[in-house]
């Protein structure tokens, strides 16, 4: 299981520092996005977290966090107690980074209408 999640680039990238972490999931989401502009020029259903026009980077990391990497590496934690120890810190301060962005972007959309 531990070789499985640290070799696994999308579980294991939310367990290195912000900086890592940013920068591979928007490498992450720029092949989805790529996929997602293939599925339109074949007149193909877009899939999710691949419209560039409707996906939201903070939203996608906030759920994909939340509802996958979390909950494994909670249960890696477990069996494993030194990253309970050593992991969860740091996909915690990654979910509060991509939840502030989202305060942040969400604060600054309104203060445009405001305009």
């Amino acid at each position: 299981i531990l070789v499985f999640l640290l070799h696994d680039p999308l579980l294991s990238n939310p367990t290195r520092q912000q900086e890592i972490c940013g920068r591979w999931a928007h490498n992450g989401l720029n092949e989805f996005f790529a996929q997602g502009e293939k599925e339109k020029e074949l007149s193909l259903p877009v899939s999710p977290l691949c419209d560039t026009q409707t996906t939201k980077t903070a939203d996608s990391q906030i759920g994909f966090l939340q509802f996958v990497v979390r909950p494994a590496y909670v249960l890696l934690g477990d069996i494993v107690p030194k990253v309970k120890e050593e992991l969860l810190p740091i996909i915690d301060e990654n979910l509060e980074y991509w939840e502030t962005l989202k305060r942040r972007e969400s604060f600054q959309k309104k203060q445009e209408q405001l305009k």
